[in-house]
């Protein structure tokens, strides 16, 4: 998290579909990355390959696995480096996967929540969302789902989409308020630091 290094992306075969022995690989979590990676940047375009397709199921799980370990209520491909149209969520423990994302209707009223993110660890932005949505999505094998959000989950499904659409959360700053609040972060990020750093000497005995 946080400034991240470039490595190499987790790639979609949208022609072949389920590659050799796809089946059998171990599934691993994704590599998270920083506000500075140019994918967050990007609007991320339609997925148009076929269902079902292994690849595509493959990193469903390991977005699912790595918004897990991360402690995340949601998470986009592009914050993982992968240059594909889906999100997974998880409200009251039901976890979606939304492959082409859509908002199809939204309320005039809005909500006020401050919001985090996996890829600004440390950072909390109030944003004003829509109250409720109408929305629809794919899910990995192919079943298109419809339905109204409100609350939570409509703030999660609209963050996600934002990523989606290459908009970050910091990007309803102003500059003032956005660099007070990577201030705030940086203090943030400092402090646990500091914290591991002494848990790891406490935890070392002596011979």
């Amino acid at each position: 998290m946080g400034v991240a290094k470039m490595s190499d992306t987790f790639v979609i075969d949208t022609e072949v579909g389920i590659k050799s022995k796809v089946e059998d690989e171990e599934i691993q979590i994704l590599q998270l990355y920083g506000d500075n990676h140019p994918m967050l940047s990007q609007k991320i375009p339609e997925y148009t390959g076929r269902f079902p397709n292994g690849s595509l199921t493959v990193l469903a799980k390991r977005l699912k696995m790595t918004m897990k370990l991360y402690n995340g209520i949601g998470l986009s491909a592009n914050q993982c480096g992968v240059f594909e149209r889906m999100f997974v969520m998880q409200h009251d423990g039901k976890v979606l996967v939304c492959i082409n994302p859509k908002i199809v209707d939204e309320s005039d009223d809005v909500q006020k929540q401050k919001e985090g993110c996996l890829s600004f660890p440390g950072m909390f932005v109030t944003v004003n969302r829509s109250k409720w949505i109408t929305v629809e999505w794919t899910d990995e094998e192919g079943n298109v789902y419809d339905g109204r959000m409100e609350g939570i989950p409509a703030i999660i499904f609209q963050h996600e989409l934002d990523h989606l659409n290459g908009v970050k959360m910091t990007d309803y700053l102003g500059p003032v308020a956005k660099k007070m609040a990577k201030d705030r972060q940086m203090k943030f990020v400092k402090k646990m630091k500091r914290q591991y750093k002494k848990q790891y000497l406490e935890s070392i005995k002596p011979i």
